[in-house]
Order: structure tokens, then C-alpha cells, then sequence
């Protein structure tokens, strides 16, 4: 058989969306996550409106629709000739509605984002407790406060959110009662940097039957994927695809130097009484000039945390690398070159939750070079998708930089502790 790859899209309210496939003549997804910086999400469709359907006082039947209370809900099926493997790739809230007409054609290019970048709208947010607390307690009290946290309905009750715990990690961290101003810019300013932590939102979804529930996904203080989250990908050249691996397009695939993302000294500071600054600086200012991060309104606990947290940024982002930073793939090359065993690792390679963050084996030969295999991290994807086909552009960083030390399964003479 062959992997095969369809899309469903679906628009509305959480609890009943409806299924706008039919009518999508394009899409684009664009997400990203890094260390210490809230992941983002946008999605970006364009529907057929030939019938005047969606034409806002036309009289469709979409013409009464609040366009700007709804949400999208993408999903990728995939199969290898028995039943779809339905996986979620994109949820967010419609921020913009375009339309285009002349009259004789039609379309409406619809614009989402992500829920928690909507969550930058809400009121200023002073969090809720005080003293120490551990992390994942912190990110739950933070999404769940309904007090505060007003997000835009969905057809549902103004509502929270949930916390997915990928990696091993947790700290203790010291809350203040400082006020935010909104749910985003606590978590962006004081709670995801206190942990050097990756988080990204996931999933909309129905919370206790009719709360409408954000749910972010993290990998607190080790930026390490536990094992039941772990989905190593290798990818191979296109006439060496065995197994579970993945074909990828020599052709686009780029490599270089990571010094636009270089950090020579990181200034933390944090908001618990007794806590002052803190600066790590690295030698590798005298070659490449100052590279300066700040993170000045953190939930850090003591000075010591504090300066943990400038010395891991500096020790893991001070060193100049030439690494691959760019690969793509397409859902016709995994249908014609992939194996069927290679099923999961496309779906979950194009999942909200599964793909981003995870490890990437590439093995490929350069012009007249030798043999050369890099280990990196998924740090965003770009996916493209039209009635032709599905393209898949990854976003790459160093795996050794980006990650903590694992035993048994990273390469000893590469990878370092964190």
C-alpha cells in the first residue's frame, strides 16, 4: 500500500463546528516554538465563496455568521489503505476575514491564530497566590483562573484553560501578586521563563462538557520530551528510504551558522523579594560582539535560580555551530517513497501536540563530501496545503544546544548536560 495524506477543516463553535473541507482551495499553517518565548500559531484559509455563501449580508447561508467567534479546527487523515488516523494540527480563533469579488468569482481568505495569542486581549491579570510553588501547579493556576481569563467564547462559556506536561521537569518558583497585563503576558513575562521553558498551545477543546478549554503543552526546565512523548524522526535521502524513515527534498534542504541566534550574556531578574539580577556572560563576546537576552518580570525563586537560568542560556547558546536549519517534505514524496511502517512518524511529525520539539536524524551527502548525519530539534514547520499536494517545511535547531543530556540514547561524545 502507500501512506496517503487528506485534510479536514472545520469552522464554528467548539461543540459543533462545521465541515468547511469542500470549500478550501488553499491553507497555510505557520508555527513555531523556541526556549523561553511562547509558541505561536497561523493559519491562513482560502474558501471557495462562488455561491455567495459566505458573503457577509448576502444572504447566504453563512451571510449572519460572527466570523470573529468562531473557531478552526484543522485535522490531517491519514491512512495506508484501511481506516483515517485523524490527527489535530491546528486549532486557533478567527482574527480576520477577507473577501474578494468581482462579481462573476468569489473566495474568502479566513486568518486564525492560536488561543493564547488571543489571550493577549484579555484584561490585566494579577496572579492569584504568593510563595513558592512548584511550576506545573503555577501553569495550571494560571490557565484554569476563569476569574480572569476571558476568552473569547467559541459558541461556549467564557472560559480556561488546561496544562500538558511533556518533559521530566519541574522547580519551585516564587509567586508574587503582581499584575500582568493579560493572561499571555504572564505566562510569556513571568512563568515560561522561570523554568527556560518550551510551551506552545495545542488544542481547543470541550472542558467538563461546555467550558471551552485552551490547552498549552510544555517542557519545563530540561527542554527533554519524557519517553511516553518521545518520537525520534530520522529522514534519508530520497533512494535510501527504508523502515520507518522519512524521504526529504535534497534540493531544499539548507545548513548554516547559528550566530544570528547566539547569546553572549542573559540579564534575569526576578520578581520574589530578595532576588536581584543576574548576568552570565560568555567569552564568545570577544569574537562575535554582545548578544544580550533579558528576562526582567520572572517568577525565579532565589538568585541562585536566577543565575541557573543566565548561565544555561549562555552555556547552551554561546557556542557557533554550522547545523542544518531547513528541510522539506511533501505528503506526494512520503506516499511515494515512504514505507507503511513510516505511518506514525507523518502523523505525528504533522500533530499539534507530537511534532514540534521532537529530535531529527538527517542523513544526507553534500557535493562531493562525505557521508554526514545531523541530530536536531523541530523548533517550527510551515505547512502548505493545496489541492495538489501537502508541503511540509521544517524549521530546525542544533540538537546538543537544545535539549538536556539523556543517558542510553544521546551520543556521548556530542551531546553535554544542560
Amino acid at each position: 500500500m502507500a501512506i496517503n495524506t487528506s485534510w479536514e477543516i472545520k469552522i464554528g463553535s467548539v461543540a459543533s463546528p462545521t465541515d468547511f473541507t469542500s470549500r478550501v482551495m488553499s491553507m497555510n499553517i505557520s508555527q513555531s516554538v523556541d526556549v523561553n518565548v511562547l509558541g505561536q500559531g497561523v493559519c491562513q484559509i482560502t474558501l471557495l465563496n462562488k455561491d455567495g455563501a459566505l458573503t457577509p449580508g448576502g444572504g447566504g447561508t453563512y451571510s449572519s455568521t460572527d466570523w470573529f467567534a468562531q473557531g478552526v479546527f484543522v485535522a490531517a487523515l491519514t491512512n495506508t489503505g484501511g481506516a483515517n488516523t485523524t490527527t489535530q494540527v491546528f486549532h486557533g480563533v478567527v482574527t480576520d476575514f477577507d473577501l474578494a469579488d468581482d462579481g462573476v468569482f468569489s473566495t474568502v481568505t479566513i486568518t486564525a491564530v492560536d488561543g493564547l495569542t488571543i489571550a493577549g486581549r484579555t484584561t490585566g491579570f494579577p496572579y492569584p497566590t504568593s510563595g513558592p510553588i512548584t511550576y506545573s501547579t503555577a501553569m495550571v493556576l494560571t490557565l484554569s483562573n476563569s476569574t480572569y481569563l476571558k476568552f473569547p467564547r467559541l459558541g461556549q462559556s467564557a472560559g480556561a484553560g488546561g496544562y500538558s506536561n511533556l518533559g521530566d521537569g519541574d522547580t519551585d518558583i516564587s509567586i508574587t501578586t503582581t499584575t500582568f497585563a493579560s493572561a499571555a503576558d504572564l505566562l510569556q513575562s513571568g512563568l515560561v521563563p522561570s523554568a527556560n521553558d518550551v510551551a506552545w498551545p495545542t488544542v481547543i477543546e470541550i472542558v467538563s462538557g461546555s467550558i471551552t478549554g485552551y490547552i498549552v503543552s510544555a517542557l519545563p526546565v530540561y527542554n527533554s520530551r519524557n519517553v511516553a512523548n518521545t518520537d525520534n524522526i530520522e529522514f534519508a535521502p530520497q533512494g535510501s528510504v527504508t523502515g520507518t524513515k522519512l524521504p526529504f527534498d535534497n534540493n531544499t534542504f539548507r545548513q548554516s551558522f547559528n550566530n544570528q541566534t547566539l547569546i553572549s550574556t542573559a540579564i534575569i531578574d526576578g520578581l520574589a523579594a530578595g532576588t536581584t539580577e543576574q548576568t552570565a556572560n560568555s567569552t564568545a563576546i570577544n569574537t562575535y560582539g554582545s548578544r544580550t537576552v533579558a528576562f526582567t518580570s520572572t517568577f525565579s525563586e532565589t538568585d541562585t535560580k536566577s543565575a541557573n537560568m543566565a548561565t544555561k542560556l549562555v552555556n547552551r547558546y554561546g557556542t557557533s555551530r554550522f547545523t542544518p536549519t531547513e528541510m522539506q517534505l511533501s505528503a506526494t514524496l512520503v506516499k511515494t517513497r515512504a514505507a507503511d511502517t513510516a505511518h506514525s512518524k507523518w502523523y505525528n511529525l504533522l500533530s499539534i501536540t507530537n511534532g514540534l520539539w521532537q529530535r531529527v536524524t538527517v542523513t544526507w551527502t553534500g557535493s562531493g563530501a562525505a557521508s554526514q548525519t545531523a541530530y536536531c530539534v523541530v523548533k517550527g514547520r510551515t505547512i502548505n496545503v493545496t489541492p495538489d499536494d501537502t508541503l511540509v517545511t521544517l524549521s530546525l535547531g542544533n540538537w546538543a544546544d537544545n535539549h538536556s543530556f539523556i543517558l542510553d540514547t544521546d551520543q556521548l561524545d556530542t551531546d553535554r548536560l544542560g
